[in-house]
């Protein structure tokens, strides 16, 4: 019997560089994100001239290179899975970008020949203390590799040799570049692609070198201001601001900003802070609003999510060296003061604040940013005094120098967000005044400010009678009756939107607030592990008895620890990345337990039976939030234990669910207060708490003072964002006539 094998056509290259990378943009980032997963520190790119005048491209890095037996192992295997076994680079820890082992095949798609020159690896063979280095160089003729020809019988030129410098790193060389596919479009695509790489400005990963950040320099004289672009440099300018300050001579804080909208700014602090020298800062505000930024060929909404989240954060670099963790925390207080609603500036930034038109000085810090939307660092020179790094490298020892620092930064900071707000007022204001003028124009009469929907619906009244004049009779008024109820509607909505925004307001400040409990909880819940560890030890020293008690103790310590968790884990849902959340498939048992638990405390103290038996293992709710979910869960929950509590009776509340005509229905009973049916639609009001004032003033009466602080008084806002969350998913949300032996039935429908 004949034993056959596959061969390889050539024309797979073709099908791997140009029908998988798509596109000249496409390809030439990926094979700057391989220098990335090489552990570069810089990548220059360079578009210039062969010798015959045709364009090429070449891009060299200070990575880790390869050596030979690299390139032929790796390299020349077409769809390695090397990077599938290791997904992390050898020396910094990276994340690998790339991992079907086709980005090499990019440069097929760039030009018709490939000239890769690279000198050894990091991670090359040792001799002694002395790594050896060899220069490897290999010629890739992609315009042999035609259709009908075996892959293996096409010859890639290739050398190597030992080389005494320590120098590593990869130059690859494309010439034969198509005319006409490199557009200033498609280059300030691949800038966008890039900005997500050089923004990285350092990080430390257990078990590799700290990795110093990265940058790429594009040089590109054939495209709008490609001349020499740092790529880095321009990221910091393309958002909505760039903010530098630094310490006079005589310590004053002087702040630059130049921003959208309002051009550059400067600012001379009258407080002095004498303890500062050769400190400076640089940071870019990045705001994820495409309208806030300065430069749309650097960013893009997608690659600005993933920097936020990545690197965003102001750092602190101590004689060039990153000081951890200051850029990875909330060092400077900014999301703790958003969450508490900071508003008031201080003394000095009020006056401030006081001469922008249209800002109001004591709310001027309503538009604080996230920490992550400062990109940047704080430079700490070398000739600064008063800072002392801990013995663990694990930021500085508390001092004077330190504080004035955090005051500096935050000065600047502030004042920045002061602008901002004037900006986003004047912005709004600009808009407003131009929609005003375009209706001016066309009815040709000036309207007061205050009174444009008013006269815009005037106006239209007028030119409707006109037209319904010349209708016949039934017709007319028909065509006035529709005309009378549509703009009765956009009136009443206008209204209601006055109302709905004074809402909003109350609802973000409640949501900020779960920053804060985020930020607190973490630390406490690294001082119940470490109370946790030394009660255990201090148990095994104690006679059996006092041993027990501590135990028992140490036990509470544990659940209390779980519960903290869980919390934790339902805030997180909410936090800055949930903008980008996506909907999915939500299980309803799973997530009962886990509300359940939130509230154990109180059930347990108050003796609350809460069964969710009759709640199926195979009942989800389809296409929505996890975190909508919670949100539904816990106001109803947290409504049925405050209704068992002020009757104080038998104090039950049983949750079921069923599937029904394609539906899920869930119903939550309880022996609570009860509801008169005259309510059950009041209820859902906005800032209706208690209908009936009864609920709240029977509730004092039988709940403790710290329990209240808990599960107390509510704004009467939450069934009316648990229904708005329920209509805007196709479902149904009412208060029913309760079951037998129930006093309250609420009923959910939801997909």
């Amino acid at each position: 019997m004949a034993n056959l094998k596959f061969t390889v056509d050539s024309a797979l290259l073709s099908e791997l560089g140009e029908k998988l990378v798509e596109t000249v943009h496409l390809a030439l980032a990926e094979l700057v994100k391989n220098c990335y997963d090489a552990d570069a520190t810089l990548v220059e790119i360079k578009f210039t001239e062969d010798q015959n005048g045709q364009m090429q491209i070449v891009i060299s890095d200070n990575g880790t290179g390869m050596n030979f037996e690299t390139i032929k192992k790796y390299w020349m295997r077409i769809a390695t899975t090397n990077k599938v076994a290791q997904r992390k680079s050898k020396v910094y820890g990276r994340p690998l970008s790339g991992a079907k082992g086709i980005g090499r095949f990019s440069s097929r798609r760039l030009g018709s020949h490939l000239k890769i020159e690279t000198n050894g690896t990091k991670g090359g063979d040792v001799v002694g203390q002395q790594s050896r280095i060899e220069r490897t160089v290999v010629d890739f003729p992609w315009q042999n590799f035609v259709p009908g020809k075996d892959i293996s019988e096409i010859n890639c030129p290739g050398s190597q040799e030992p080389i005494n410098n320590d120098y590593t790193g990869t130059i690859l060389t494309i010439t034969g570049v198509p005319p006409g596919e490199w557009k200033n479009r498609g280059y300030d695509w691949l800038k966008r692609q890039l900005a997500v790489l050089v923004a990285n400005r350092g990080a430390k990963r257990k078990g590799f070198e700290e990795d110093p950040g990265f940058n790429i320099k594009i040089t590109a004289p054939d495209f709008a201001g490609g001349q020499l672009e740092d790529l880095r440099e321009k990221l910091l300018k393309a958002g909505w601001g760039t903010l530098k300050a630094e310490i006079n001579s005589k310590g004053h804080a002087v702040c630059k900003l130049d921003a959208l909208g309002i051009n550059k700014r400067e600012i001379i602090s009258s407080e002095r802070f004498p303890l500062l020298h050769d400190i400076s800062i640089e940071l870019a505000i990045l705001v994820y609003d495409r309208e806030q930024f300065r430069d749309s060929r650097i960013l893009s909404l997608g690659s600005l999510r993933d920097i936020l989240n990545d690197w965003g954060g102001v750092q602190i670099r101590y004689k060039g060296v990153r000081v951890y963790p200051y850029g990875d925390d909330d060092w400077l207080n900014i999301d703790k003061d958003r969450g508490l609603r900071k508003l008031n500036p201080g003394t000095e930034l009020f006056a401030f604040a006081q001469t922008l038109k249209g800002v109001d000085p004591g709310r001027s810090l309503i538009s604080m940013l996230s920490m992550r939307s400062y990109v940047g660092s704080v430079d700490i020179g070398e000739s600064a005094i008063g800072f002392e790094p801990k013995l663990n490298r694990e930021g500085f020892v508390e001092s004077h120098a330190l504080e004035q620092l955090s005051k500096f930064v935050r000065f600047a900071i502030d004042w920045s967000t002061i602008l901002r707000d004037y900006y986003l007022r004047q912005n709004t204001l600009k808009k407003a005044d131009q929609a005003k003028e375009k209706f001016e124009e066309l009815i040709k009469e000036k309207i007061e400010s205050g009174r444009v929907v008013e006269s815009a619906i005037a106006h239209l009244k007028a030119e409707t009678k006109v037209i319904s004049d010349v209708l016949p009779a039934a017709q007319k008024k028909k065509y006035e009756a529709v005309f009378e109820s549509a703009t009765e509607v956009i009136q009443k909505q206008h209204a209601a939107d006055q109302v709905e925004l004074t809402q909003l307001r109350l609802v973000a400040s409640t949501s900020t607030l779960l920053l804060i409990f985020s930020h607190e909880v973490k630390s406490l819940l690294g001082v119940l592990e470490q109370s946790k560890n030394t009660l255990k030890n201090l148990a095994q020293e104690l006679p059996p008895k006092q041993k027990r008690t501590v135990e028992d103790i140490n036990t509470q310590f544990i659940d209390l620890k779980d519960r903290l968790n869980e919390l934790l884990n339902m805030t997180s849902l909410v936090g800055s990345g949930s903008r980008w959340a996506k909907a999915g498939q939500v299980a309803l048992l799973d997530r009962i337990k886990k509300v359940e638990k939130v509230f154990e405390l109180i059930a347990t103290k108050y003796k609350i039976t809460i069964d969710y038996s009759r709640i199926p293992n195979n009942i989800a709710f389809r296409k929505i939030l996890e975190a909508e979910v919670y949100s539904v869960l816990l106001n109803v929950m947290s409504n049925s234990i405050k209704s068992v509590i002020a009757e104080g009776g038998s104090k039950k509340i049983e949750l079921s669910a069923e599937r029904e005509n394609g539906m899920n229905v869930l119903t939550i009973r309880d022996t609570g207060i009860g509801l008169d049916p005259s309510q059950y639609e009041a209820v859902f009001t906005p800032f209706i708490s208690d209908p009936e004032g009864k609920l709240y003033s029977n509730l004092e009466k039988r709940i403790n003072l710290e329990d209240n602080m808990i599960i107390g008084s509510g704004s009467g806002l939450g069934l009316g964002i648990v229904k708005e969350i329920i209509l805007a998913h196709g479902g149904s949300i009412r208060f029913k006539k309760p079951s037998k032996n129930w006093n309250s039935e609420l009923e959910i429908k939801l997909p």
